[in-house]
């Protein structure tokens, strides 16, 4: 087995100036808006479902606690304008830049938004909803892409798990907001809807002032571009990497068409873009999205008197478990694996439980069911949710990034649509069907993680595709090399070298 150098956690070089701190933080800041919006209005949904029910007739229901077709389009219809724009638009990306496409982004979901908040009949409302799916599916693919690949390579945990803080943020205002009491009068969740357009335009302005990823200059082999970008953003220690990656692609034009490039980047990349792709998908089959989106029916079905008042309370533990993963994902002790490990656990604990309060509901309090959701919450947000995006960006080379990203992000835009639509129906059927299900899907993506899932922390990305592609929360940087089994192979130039793995 080749034997690797010790990898630094710090960034050697000079401080950071002044200049390239402030930088930095606008782009973090800057990006995560998207986050903010699409946690605001998966959450500001949650609490106001019902009102929308009742103001445009969906289900016909008196009020009554029951579902319907287009109820659940309403959560199913933002997954599928997620989808079609990750299949449609992530070439924008490649070719005209990270900012581009969120630019892009922005401006559907503003376009949205508009509709939404100013539109009383059913057809347009459900035209903006795919909109704002179109939207934030494009600007959840660019925002980890883009600050996994301006991230130093000691603090690329914290950088892309900040989108998710900021998720959780935009979910804990939507939540306060739709538990308002005016938010009950008729068509008041309109107002509460038209509130995302404000971080959104505010990106909107300021996404164009930032600089561009020093990775996407690279794939285009600009080398004064990659200059550029890493004088503002402070990435010295990254200089030699980024130029040599440039001068590779300087001058290389590849004429085969899009769909054949995929294919043959699927054959070249096969197993890190497989890891990728299991990651994705047990990120969306463990369902958290559409417990938290339908949580208020969920609670009502446990016999919690006034659910209104939990809600608030999710948003809470969400942002605890996300800021966990943020703080936890960079660090020697606890990593990326060990966080998706726990947090699966923890959530197959909460749907065993919800299964058997849903079978035996006079046997327990309704409290235990409150403290399930809301703990399921905050641990699949300190696991896969917190730390899926990081995990993709990172074990993906450069080359392929942008597309394969979309590739995962399509398949689990695919099975949220499929669970967004299905889930109360399922829940109405056999509520304890459903969370044994749920818990069976919690504890496969456990094993997953204990059997595949990588830790790059701490490497530089261009460090994973080239010499180890594979050190794992249990091998820390600077530790002696040891014996360990092959699950990853990796392209790199005309040959492919097997690299030894966890």
């Amino acid at each position: 087995m080749e034997e690797s150098r010790p990898l630094d956690l710090d960034e050697p070089g000079a401080k950071l100036t002044a200049k390239q701190t402030c930088v930095r933080f606008c782009c973090v800041f800057f990006n995560v808006l998207s986050g903010f919006v699409n946690g605001y209005d998966i959450c500001i949904t949650t609490g106001i479902l019902d009102d929308m029910d009742r103001d445009l007739k969906l289900c016909h229901d008196d009020g009554q606690i029951s579902t319907c077709f287009a109820k659940e389009a309403v959560l199913s219809a933002v997954s599928l304008g997620a989808l079609l724009s990750r299949l449609c638009c992530t070439n924008l990306a490649e070719r005209f830049g990270r900012r581009a496409a969120l630019f892009l982004a922005d401006v559907l979901i503003l376009t949205s938004l508009a509709l939404q908040s100013g539109t009383r009949s059913i057809s347009i409302f459900f035209v903006a909803r795919g909109l704002v799916g179109m939207g934030m599916g494009l600007a959840f693919l660019i925002t980890p892409i883009y600050l996994c690949e301006i991230a130093p390579r000691s603090s690329r945990g914290l950088f892309v798990c900040l989108n998710e803080v900021a998720v959780c943020v935009g979910c804990l205002a939507g939540l306060h907001i739709s538990a308002l009491d005016w938010m009950r009068q008729e068509w008041a969740w309109q107002k509460a809807v038209a509130l995302a357009a404000v971080p959104a335009a505010v990106q909107l302005v300021f996404v164009c002032l930032l600089p561009e990823s020093p990775r996407w200059y690279a794939n285009r082999g600009d080398v004064d571009g990659v200059d550029r970008a890493i004088r503002a953003l402070g990435l010295q220690a990254e200089t030699q990497d980024l130029k040599a990656a440039a001068r590779a692609a300087e001058g290389r034009e590849d004429k085969s068409s899009c769909c054949w490039r995929h294919v043959s980047a699927w054959v070249d990349f096969k197993q890190p873009c497989s890891i990728a792709m299991g990651v994705a998908s047990c990120n969306a089959f463990v369902g958290t999205l559409s417990v938290q989106a339908y949580a208020h029916d969920l609670l009502k079905l446990c016999q919690v008197e006034d659910p209104d008042t939990v809600l608030p309370l999710i948003g809470w533990m969400k942002l605890a478990g996300a800021l966990l993963a943020m703080l936890a994902s960079d660090s020697r002790l606890v990593g990326r694996r060990r966080l998706v490990i726990g947090g699966s656990l923890l959530c197959t604990l909460c749907d065993a439980t919800l299964a058997v309060h849903l079978a035996f509901p006079n046997q327990f309090p309704p409290g235990l069911a409150t403290a399930s959701v809301v703990l399921r919450i905050f641990g699949w947000n300190a696991g896969y949710g917190g730390v899926a995006f990081v995990v993709i960006s990172e074990v993906l080379p450069n080359a392929v990034r942008s597309h394969f990203a979309a590739q995962c992000q399509v398949v689990g835009s695919v099975i949220d649509t499929l669970i967004f639509q299905l889930f109360e129906t399922m829940l109405f059927a056999n509520s304890v069907a459903t969370f044994v299900t749920f818990a069976t899907i919690n504890l496969i993506s456990c094993l997953f993680a204990v059997c595949c899932l990588p830790d790059f922390r701490g490497q530089a990305l261009e460090a994973c595709a080239a010499r180890t592609y594979g050190v794992l929360s249990e091998d820390v940087p600077n530790s002696p090399p040891v014996e360990l089994p092959q699950v990853l192979g990796v392209q790199i130039g005309d040959r492919a070298r097997d690299v030894k793995v966890l």
